[in-house]
């Protein structure tokens, strides 16, 4: 493919001018999308898949993953964080085998959110000269290396990844987000999932798909954004309803679909129905105007942007050109080979390990090596009858029942919830890693 070049993706031009002017506030928290009450429309299973990688996200995990190394090139400049983003990216592709890819990054020269509220993201410390330099070789490196790469003017990685699931979406395809910002947890629907990326590698995370976000949130798609508004973002610097925690905002949203919601309870007469689901306590605290003030700023600042203008999803398309992608890495020293096989259409490189095991045919490759007996690794088994051995007992038909009242909101796994899921899957787990 002749992949773009790095693009600045371009945004609404009313906003533009209220940005030129020094006068960017609540208007533009408006023009932001509620990425949380984006359409659930699905796509067919089989649609194409585009691949929306967060590189900022990845690129600070692979920079705290491999600084001990302190890889540098000829000039002494580090790459360790470079070369960790792309194996990422190319683990990415091996595990999901993607029709096309976007790579967005943060805007480093202006933030509307930031404009809008001076304390945003303010509380961060300045980042280790190394990490500031990969950070700031990355993205034209990528687009360099044939990678489609989009820095929208203004905006963050989050609102990319945002657009490019709206893009999937109007073309029919399905979208992965990757990232292991959970910010992303907002654009779960029908058609759009997120590969979380944790410490145990592409490998072992989790997809999170309107079916397993509640397992790790504790909500439904399409609630994460008031979650997060309720709860707030120490990582942001942005408070919540003070005593609100994920557990009780997770309560509410078992019982009430949005935070609007909430709020209109407790001001139209019905109070008693938010007292039923989280006490006293929690609707004293939500009734204060610092709260309902913090939970409307975050509900502005957390939405993120739909319409940046990428480029069409056809010139977004793989494989890359291999002599161009390791040309480009090789003059930065970072040197890669088979694993790139998914990203330029090549075969996965089973002999590196005598061959592929049976279960392989219909699978893509794992990040690591097959186990010894040639059995699947938990994100590429078959269902659980095959995978982990059919249910004892017979089979029961029960006599048919009302309908039970919905069930609450089961309570989120977390990053240590999810590894021991890793290691011993329950039943209503098995599709975490698939």
């Amino acid at each position: 493919m002749s992949a773009p070049s790095l693009a600045r993706a371009e945004v609404d031009p009313a906003l533009a001018a209220l940005r030129a002017a020094g006068l960017v506030g609540d208007e533009a928290g408006e023009d932001l999308v509620a990425a949380g009450g984006a359409p659930t429309d699905e796509v067919a299973p089989d649609a194409p898949l585009l691949l929306a990688v967060d590189g900022n996200s990845l690129l600070h995990r692979a920079h705290h993953a491999h600084a001990a190394g302190q890889h540098r090139d000829a000039a002494g400049r580090p790459v360790w964080a470079l070369r960790g983003v792309v194996s990422l990216i190319a683990s990415a592709a091996a595990r999901l085998t993607p029709d096309a890819l976007v790579v967005g990054f943060d805007c480093t020269d202006a933030s509307v959110r930031r404009a809008e509220h001076p304390a945003y993201k303010a509380h961060r410390p300045d980042k280790h000269p190394d990490l500031r330099a990969q950070l700031d070789d990355a993205p034209a490196l990528l687009a360099e290396a044939g990678l489609p790469v989009v820095v929208a003017e203004g905006f963050e990685a989050d609102d990319v990844l945002c657009s490019a699931a709206a893009l999937a979406r109007r073309s029919g395809w399905r979208c992965t987000a990757v990232t292991s910002d959970r910010d992303s947890f907002a654009l779960v629907d029908g058609s759009t999932s997120v590969l979380r990326v944790l410490n145990g590698g592409i490998g072992g995370s989790p997809v999170l798909t309107p079916r397993t976000l509640p397992l790790v949130t504790g909500v439904r798609a399409g609630q994460y954004r008031c979650l997060a508004a309720l709860r707030g973002d120490a990582s942001d610097n942005l408070p919540g309803a003070a005593g609100i925690g994920p557990k009780t905002a997770a309560r509410l949203l078992a019982v009430f679909d949005s935070v609007d919601d909430v709020y209109a309870a407790l001001d139209g007469g019905r109070e008693d129905e938010v007292l039923a689901a989280v006490g006293a306590g929690a609707v004293a605290r939500l009734r204060t105007p610092e709260a309902r003030e913090n939970v409307a700023r975050n509900q502005r600042l957390m939405a993120m942007r739909d319409d940046l203008a990428l480029p069409p999803v056809d010139d977004l398309r793989l494989p890359l050109d291999l002599v161009r992608l390791q040309a480009a890495l090789g003059a930065r020293d970072v040197r890669l080979g088979p694993s790139l096989w998914a990203l330029v259409g090549g075969a996965p490189a089973a002999d590196r390990w005598g061959g592929l095991p049976a279960w392989a045919a219909d699978a893509p490759l794992p990040d690591g090596p097959p186990t010894d007996d040639g059995a699947a690794p938990p994100d590429l088994a078959a269902p659980a009858a095959t995978a982990w051995g059919a249910l004892p007992g017979p089979t029961v038909t029960a006599p048919a029942e009302p309908a039970p009242e919905p069930a609450p909101a089961p309570a989120p796994l977390g990053a240590r919830g999810l590894a021991r899921a890793r290691k011993d899957p329950g039943e209503d787990q098995l599709d975490l890693f698939g």
